[in-house]
């Protein structure tokens, strides 16, 4: 899956506020009916998009805006997601980020309501709303009683084979329903399955570049990233670099269902953690097979947070992670959810993604900032049945595919 410091101090003291749209308790939901199998996206009114009138949308403007810088060095006719099932090309959003420039504090709703034309997005798979946030862990240059367990490089050894360019070069129909992309080790002229997390736990295959807890390296490698707080003064983030593959298991949940964790919070997770050697540390973490490497980058503006899978700096409350072989990257989603009992409606641009989150249309990962007041508030966010609607731009094509004609 996939962070900020003091600059949100202010913002995670009322987060929970802040992520309550309207402050109303939400009207009744309709019972879940039949899930549709196919991906579509219907024109609607803004005026259907529930909470609108009442949604916060300065942090998407602002998440927008970074989007927008990350295009400006695209091509115009490339498309904005390769494999997403709608979004049109780099230069149908030109109009649109040249105006995002110039909106005014309390213009933004003026400014998506002009440049954009609003679609309820349907389709397959889990209709389930998350969070998630930047840690910010104590780390050690060296490894020290305490801080046992390496952030590892991206290994030179490390390949990955795309299939999405395969299934375009063979016209094959069956690549096309794979993912998109696998990540694998050269073995002689084979490429076969990157080891797994017991495996590189076993014979680290790079260098660290500093060494945290247990419990910190499964947050940083859940959370995607976070900031690093060394022993020597130095802070910096541990960044995404690369996953070796493999889908996420929760360890939390193997070791509750093999009877060692009562307490099945992150909190009770990292206090049992605590409690075993580090071999018994690592051998707790390995239930889970997947693993997240790290790159260590400098802070250079503490008030964003770190880069997604876009290669755009994410916004709190701003950024969603999702799947990206429906929705493209930069994509304005709006959504319609329940959080701590009060409705949670908010406008929100697709800027990362997830091991967990490519589960449908409809699943998507709120970044909700950095520092522990943005853990806890991510942490209580866990929303079903949730609502999607995509803000296109005006002009553009909104079919989800170009042979959908009842789609747009």
């Amino acid at each position: 899956m996939r962070n900020k410091a003091a600059s949100f101090v202010p913002l995670a003291a009322g987060l929970a506020l802040a992520a309550c749209a309207t402050g109303e308790r939400p009207a009744a939901r309709p019972a879940v009916g039949p899930q549709p199998v196919e991906f579509s996206l219907r024109p609607v009114n803004f005026s259907d998009l529930p909470g609108w009138a009442n949604a916060d949308l300065a942090p998407a403007l602002t998440a927008f805006k970074r989007q927008c810088a990350s295009w400006s060095a695209r091509a115009a006719d490339a498309p904005l997601g390769a494999g997403a099932r709608y979004g049109g090309t780099v230069g149908s959003w030109a109009a649109a980020c040249a105006q995002a420039a110039s909106v005014p504090p309390g213009a933004e709703r003026a400014f998506f309501e002009s440049a954009f034309i609003a679609s309820a997005v349907e389709g397959p798979g889990d209709a389930r709303l998350t969070g998630y946030y930047e840690p910010i862990v104590q780390a050690s240059r060296w490894p020290v009683p305490g801080f046992t367990e390496p952030m590892l490089r991206k290994p030179s050894d490390m390949v990955t084979v795309d299939l999405g360019a395969f299934a375009e070069a063979y016209d094959n129909a069956e690549l096309r329903g794979a993912p998109r992309t696998l990540t694998g080790k050269l073995y002689g002229d084979r490429v076969r399955p990157y080891p797994t997390r017991a495996e590189i736990n076993a014979a680290p295959p790079s260098q660290a570049f500093g060494y945290i807890k247990p419990a910190d390296l499964y947050n940083l490698q859940v959370q995607g990233s976070g900031r690093v707080r060394f022993n020597d003064g130095v802070e910096a983030r541990a960044a995404y670099a690369a996953q070796n593959g493999y889908r996420w298991r929760s360890a939390i949940g193997a070791a509750r269902d093999n009877g060692r964790l009562t307490d099945a919070t992150w909190r009770g997770f990292r206090a049992y953690l605590d409690a075993l050697t580090p071999d018994g540390a690592r051998a707790a973490l390995n239930e889970d097979p997947s693993y997240v490497f790290f790159q260590e980058e400098p802070i250079a503006d503490p008030s964003a947070g770190p880069r997604g899978a876009a290669n755009v700096n994410l916004t709190a409350l701003g950024s969603l992670a999702v799947d990206p072989a429906f929705h493209p990257y930069g994509a304005l989603l709006f959504v319609d959810a329940v959080y701590d009992g009060y409705a949670f409606q908010r406008l929100l641009v697709a800027q990362d993604t997830g091991g967990a989150i490519r589960r449908g249309p409809r699943r998507g990962d709120v970044f909700f900032g950095s520092g522990p007041e943005a853990g806890l508030a991510a942490e209580r966010m866990n929303s079903q049945g949730v609502r999607f609607w995509t803000l296109m731009p005006r002009g553009a094509p909104i079919a989800a595919l170009e042979d959908d004609a009842d789609a747009g």
